[in-house]
């Protein structure tokens, strides 16, 4: 059985803080409900070494699927789940991955987020890569996918459950492996990262970016905060 907590990346991470008073005069966080907008990409997935022997006439190439899982506080948020598969890829090749996996632009209705959850997730294929739509639709029809995407929609409300989110988050991605087939028990490299408003992560204005690796892979994460008052 898949398991993603092998060869996972996880980062103790602050922000440095600007010099400034980010509490409110009531002592609130100020990026509770002060940030204006927030958005999180993921960019430069590099393969590095694809576990895969360069013997003639076999040129050594992997079939990769890669998969993001994003969560969320924001109201009426879904679970974000994608799935991509590349062929062919050798040692050193750049998966074409550049894009926002979590945007938030705030409206007067919309609370502002407290907590963005990432995972990502680089898994080799021990056989032809199958129709990842269809797989995504395998996966969300899923009764043991609903059940923990509707808890895990549940728990991320409540801050005294944030401990439980990490697990759980394990738990609903390793059913993606189930769907998948035949996969290499131990992905390339998993990637799990927390942003909270209370670790300070809305405290830093503009793009910061942040990046894993490992001796098969790498990738980056960058997340963007505007604040419209503090923009000036």
């Amino acid at each position: 059985m898949l398991n993603l907590l092998q060869n996972l990346y996880t980062e103790e991470h602050s922000f440095k803080e600007a010099a400034i008073d980010f509490t409110t005069k009531e002592g609130d966080i100020l990026g509770s409900d002060k940030i204006s907008g927030l958005e999180i990409r993921l960019s430069h997935v590099i393969i590095k070494d694809n576990k895969t022997a360069k013997i003639f006439p076999f040129p050594g190439l992997a079939k990769i699927y890669f998969l993001t899982l994003v969560v969320s506080d924001v109201e009426n948020q879904m679970i974000n789940l994608d799935l991509k598969g590349f062929e062919k890829v050798d040692d050193g090749d750049a998966l074409s991955i550049d894009k926002s996996i979590f945007y938030w632009k705030q409206n007067k209705k919309e609370k502002v987020p407290s907590q963005v959850h990432v995972m990502t997730s680089i898994i080799k294929s021990k056989q032809s890569l199958r129709d990842v739509a269809k797989i995504m639709e395998n996966i969300k029809n899923d009764s043991d996918y609903k059940d923990l995407s509707d808890k895990l929609l549940t728990i991320i409300k409540d801050a005294n459950q944030f401990s439980n989110i990490t697990n759980l988050i394990s738990t609903v991605s390793s059913i993606v492996g189930k769907h998948l087939g035949k996969v290499e028990d131990k992905p390339f490299l998993t990637w799990y990262q927390s942003f909270t408003d209370i670790d300070g992560d809305w405290d830093k204005l503009g793009k910061t970016y942040k990046h894993a690796e490992n001796k098969y892979a790498a990738m980056d994460l960058s997340i963007t905060i505007r604040d419209k008052g503090r923009d000036k």
